[in-house]
């Protein structure tokens, strides 16, 4: 899988979404979003999509740093599960203050069309992008050629709730573990440093599961993982003091 850094493009140049990507390379077929753990709802999305354009950090770091959701995934884990998905290339938007002010008509025409080569472009419901939010999927009704299709939230349960990163994350929080597992399409995976005592250190950022003992894997290693009231971790292991490592939740011991 081809991954790239987006660099932050520097006037339309009078591109008006009439040049292509250069090369040999087909029309491509673009999914746009943060993918954070790439979750059911996410794959609707992507479905059919040889693309992804997807932004890292994620952009309310830079928008409103104060209301920062906490991760369901890191990059690494992010792009291994594209892949498995059969995308073949994800263009990463670098998101920052210059990003931010990108007018959404010179996002459509030097990213997408002109740097990417989309033809097909795919959203989640609700979408906007650009300078200030001022794009939505009706800016792409602009440009001929480009074909958008909106994906509606998917929902799962009989009260019908959406499939959304956020209920994943209440779910994580709450040790519903399995729940979660479930809308995620697999055990939530978390980046962690072994500390010393058997201790884990995961990030805050990071979607951490609620105070509970769970059993899951530490590199690939089957164990138990307790989560104390002051959100430390501690595995049962012998792995050396500052080995980084994959920590995936199973289930919760009930």
């Amino acid at each position: 899988m081809e991954v790239v850094n987006l660099e932050v493009p520097h006037g339309s140049g009078g591109v008006g979404g009439r040049r292509r990507a250069s090369g040999a390379r087909p029309p491509a077929k673009v999914a746009i979003g943060t993918f954070d753990g790439v979750h059911l709802g996410h794959r609707q999305v992507l479905h059919e999509c040889d693309t992804v354009l997807t932004f890292d950090p994620h952009p309310m770091y830079v928008l409103e740093p104060r209301r920062v959701p906490s991760l369901l995934s890191d990059r690494r884990h992010k792009l291994h599960k594209l892949g498995a998905l059969g995308v073949r290339r994800v263009a990463i938007v670098p998101f920052d203050r210059a990003w931010s002010r990108v007018p959404a008509e010179e996002f459509v025409e030097r990213v997408l069309i002109d740097r990417l080569g989309a033809e097909f472009v795919s959203v989640g419901e609700g979408f906007r992008f650009g300078a200030r939010g001022s794009g939505t999927t009706a800016t792409f009704d602009r440009y001929p050629g480009l074909t958008t299709r909106v994906v509606p939230l998917v929902t799962r349960g009989p009260a019908g709730e959406p499939i959304s990163s956020t209920r994943i994350r209440r779910l994580i929080l709450d040790g519903e573990v399995e729940l979660a597992a479930e809308l995620l399409g697999g055990c939530l995976t978390l980046p962690a440093i072994v500390g010393d005592e058997g201790r884990l250190l995961i990030s805050s950022r990071f979607a951490r599961p609620g105070p509970g003992f769970y059993f899951g894997y530490v590199d690939g290693r089957y164990c138990g993982i307790r989560v104390r009231q002051d959100h430390t971790v501690a595995f049962l292991g012998t792995t050396r003091t500052g080995t980084p490592v994959d920590v995936t939740f199973v289930k919760r011991a009930r």
